[in-house]
């Protein structure tokens, strides 16, 4: 039940652009060509491109697990590219993709999710990517990208901090291409019809904005 996404902020955060208008989607073709302009600049095959042992590592867990193990089928039937899957425990992967892990010491590509602390884009693309004030484990050079979230920060008008937000994610999803967005996580939830709830998009349950209807409840109860 998760959603797919093409940008890195879920479309409940404010800021956050539409589901499917950033974003490169899915387009084997441009995957093929774009691999084979680096193989040309590199004066590479693809057989030595997969002699360079290319890693794709993710936290352990079954999950992580399936969706790597699709991954890596995906690139090698379409690309003919062969990478190898490795996984670490929760803690010791958090080291080995700080940003100041040596180059020789990180995998090649890795998964991470992120969770939000409070529903607005600067806590998704500014504190996780901008390269002066943000985690940026990606190890972004500062550019265009980090301006626009940084002014977003501290504007005070709504509309212009949409629109700032709306360039940085299409810098980063579809020029900088510093990353690829698989899916936003949903909730599973269970109720009773005769319950007039809402679905908070972000944080714990508002109880207080529950009702029960009595009457829906009592039928149901056969009473």
């Amino acid at each position: 039940g998760h959603i797919p996404s093409t940008s890195f902020a879920p479309p409940w955060i404010f800021g956050a652009p539409e589901p499917g208008t950033v974003g490169l989607g899915y387009d084997a073709d441009a995957a093929v060509a774009a691999l084979q302009s680096y193989l040309d600049e590199n004066g590479m095959t693809i057989d030595e491109f997969n002699a360079m042992d290319i890693v794709l590592m993710h936290n352990t867990s079954e999950g992580h697990a399936r969706i790597a193990a699709a991954i890596q089928q995906m690139w090698a039937d379409v690309l003919g590219a062969n990478v190898r899957v490795e996984n670490q425990e929760w803690a010791v992967y958090l080291t080995t993709i700080q940003n100041d892990t040596p180059l020789s010491d990180m995998p090649h590509v890795w998964r991470l999710g992120w969770c939000a602390d409070y529903p607005d884009e600067n806590n998704w693309v500014h504190e996780v990517f901008n390269a002066d004030a943000g985690a940026n484990r990606l190890r972004r050079t500062s550019g265009r990208f980090d301006e626009l979230t940084a002014a977003a920060g501290v504007s005070q008008d709504p509309d212009e901090r949409l629109a700032l937000y709306a360039e940085a994610e299409a810098i980063l999803a579809a020029e900088e291409t510093a990353y690829a967005p698989i899916y936003h996580y949903t909730t599973v939830n269970v109720t009773h019809q005769w319950l007039e709830r809402n679905f908070p998009p972000l944080g714990a349950n508002d109880f207080f904005n529950w009702t029960i209807d009595w009457d829906a409840k009592l039928e149901a109860q056969g009473q």
